[in-house]
């Protein structure tokens, strides 16, 4: 009777062992989803990263091949101009200079301010993908640092 009696407690302990054993296995399987989907998400956003970064690239390549078209028109502008009043008095000299200078002058200041609207949309589309990183590991540590601190206090 008395074997009959330890059997039994023996299979409850066994019993009691596997709930436990199968709650953990179902916590560690949720943690390895979890950081599947995590992994996706991050290679999801670099590829939208990555697509946002041709796209800006082909602006920017865009934007330099316009102004030095632009440029190369101005200066034929220029030439021919310059031919033209070859034979003027120096005072319409002075006048078309001042005026060539001016016009380069907002040119630079009109290309300076489009090169740092196209740096500055650079800048926020990787601003927008370390926030969407900070966001997306936070929670992931939070766990990993619960499930330690648990089991340091079953340790």
């Amino acid at each position: 009777m008395s074997n009959e009696n330890n059997l039994i407690d023996a299979e409850e302990k066994k019993k009691d062992k596997k709930p436990f054993l199968k709650g953990w296995k179902n916590f560690i399987d949720g943690i390895q989803s979890g950081v599947e989907k995590f992994q996706k998400s991050l290679e999801d956003q670099s590829k939208k990263n990555k697509e946002s970064w041709e796209k800006n690239k082909e602006k920017v390549s865009k934007f330099f091949k316009d102004n030095k078209q632009q440029w190369d028109q101005k200066l034929k502008e220029l030439n021919n101009d310059m031919e033209k009043r070859t034979i003027e008095t120096k005072e319409q000299w002075e006048a078309h200079t001042k005026k060539i200078t001016q016009e380069i002058e907002s040119w630079q200041d009109k290309t300076k301010e489009e090169f740092i609207d196209g740096v500055g949309l650079l800048r926020k589309v990787f601003m927008k993908a370390y926030i969407w990183i900070l966001l997306l590991s936070i929670p992931i540590l939070i766990i990993i640092i619960t499930v330690f601190a648990v089991i340091l206090k079953f340790i």
